[in-house]
């Protein structure tokens, strides 16, 4: 594949997976992530030699200053910030202020030792009802890093506690209930199997044992989740057509779900339509189990 040839690599964007980023570093090639937009000339962070940390995107570049806003936004200027927007000005005043410093729109801090760390878009970051942060896309992530986990959709903002919808990834865990002789005749049943449960509760519970290491999420700790009876599809609406939740929606649609998660109720029946790939509508009714996990206590 031409592995072999590669000096250094570059991800951004998107966060991929710690497993990921270890797997294409440990065939020896230099991966490191970045941050940065267009307005900045590219660069605004950059992870040095030798100090590569996953679950950051490094350091200022060379000239770049970051600032934290008090509403969590990460600003930055440097030598390389862009004029202003062609024939928009209004635009370049909402990006940019009169002092060079430019809004990302993107909600951000630094760790104990100075690195940077993106968590969700500025305007998605809600807070619980104790008013520490919330950011759903950033707790969305760590779930789906896990391989059994497909898609997560977080809730919290203006709530005592984080809840979290999953759907199950039906390839990796069609191949674990293969070994483990699980049968079952749909996504539904096997999203409803007690051992699936199980699996996915102790990746939630990897999740918040993360989550009480780091000060500012340490409320954020999913405390009860549901394992969806359909997987979320583009066709029904939940999703955008590139695979993006749209999280009110789903909220919108499973209302029933999102009230029992936060009452005392351990199950709840309900009845969804679906689309099915010829365009035909239909229905799918399910007793979906509600699981609640224990806070995790940080490491000493």
């Amino acid at each position: 594949m031409g592995f072999t040839r590669i000096r250094m690599a570059y991800t951004a964007g998107e966060s991929i997976s710690p497993e990921l980023f270890d797997f294409y570093r440990s065939l020896g090639i230099n991966l490191k992530q970045l941050y940065g937009q267009t307005e900045a000339s590219v660069l605004v962070t950059i992870q040095p030699d030798g100090e590569v940390r996953s679950d950051s995107v490094g350091v200022a570049a060379p000239d770049v200053e970051i600032e934290i806003s008090d509403g969590g936004e990460v600003l930055y200027r440097s030598p390389g910030v862009f004029l202003e927007y062609y024939k928009n000005p209004e635009a370049t005043a909402e990006a940019k202020t009169p002092d060079g410093w430019v809004h990302t729109g993107d909600a951000g801090y630094f760790d104990k030792e100075g690195y940077l760390r993106i968590i969700d878009r500025a305007a998605d970051v809600g807070k619980l009802n104790n008013g520490s942060i919330y950011a759903p896309k950033f707790l969305e992530n760590k779930l789906k890093f896990f391989p059994q986990i497909k898609e997560a959709v977080t809730f919290g903002d203006q709530k005592d506690y984080v809840t979290a919808f999953i759907n199950i990834d039906l390839e990796a865990i069609s191949n674990w209930a293969e070994k483990n002789d699980v049968t079952y005749a749909s996504y539904h049943e096997l999203a409803a199997n007690d051992q699936v449960s199980t699996l996915i509760q102790d990746c939630v519970s990897s999740v918040n044992q993360e989550l009480a290491n780091e000060d500012q999420f340490k409320a954020s700790q999913i405390q009860r989740f549901v394992v969806l009876h359909k997987e979320l599809d583009a066709d029904d609406g939940e999703l955008t057509r590139t695979r993006k939740v749209r999280r009110k929606y789903v909220a919108d649609k499973y209302s029933t779900l999102v009230d029992a998660l936060y009452s005392d109720k351990d199950n709840v029946h309900i009845e969804t339509e679906v689309t099915f790939e010829d365009g035909r509508k239909g229905s799918i009714e399910a007793d979906v189990r509600i699981c609640d996990m224990v806070s995790a206590g940080a490491s000493v």
